[in-house]
């Protein structure tokens, strides 16, 4: 969980990095973190871990607020292969697999070419 602030730094794709909050105890593991991106952009990034249950979003968006794209593991979406993992981009809501911090930075990487 402490690899994602360090993940973001090493992006280069920052101005900033705030840790919103942070619970680290033997039961529970919380860090929400709000980063604001060079190019405007705003990722904000919850991930909550216990013993026997994972949550997990990365929320992606523009300035005035318009999502670009979100993954998450919130459990509405039971007609998906990859249930509860998914994604929302373009109005729509579309299978995916757990993603990583990694993986998001390679994605907005890609995306701001």
């Amino acid at each position: 969980m402490y690899g994602i602030v360090s993940a973001l730094r090493e992006s280069n794709l920052f101005k900033s990095i705030d840790v919103l909050n942070l619970i680290d105890e033997d039961s529970a593991k919380l860090i929400k973190i709000k980063a604001n991106g060079l190019d405007g952009t705003i990722l904000y990034i919850t991930e909550l871990h216990t013993m026997d249950y994972q949550k997990y979003s990365y929320h992606w968006q523009k300035e005035n607020g318009e999502l670009i794209i979100r993954w998450d593991n919130k459990p509405h979406w039971k007609n998906l292969k990859t249930f509860p993992h998914h994604r929302h981009e373009k109005g729509e809501v579309y299978s995916s697999h757990r993603v990583s911090i990694n993986d998001v930075i390679k994605t907005m990487k890609e995306s701001i070419k």
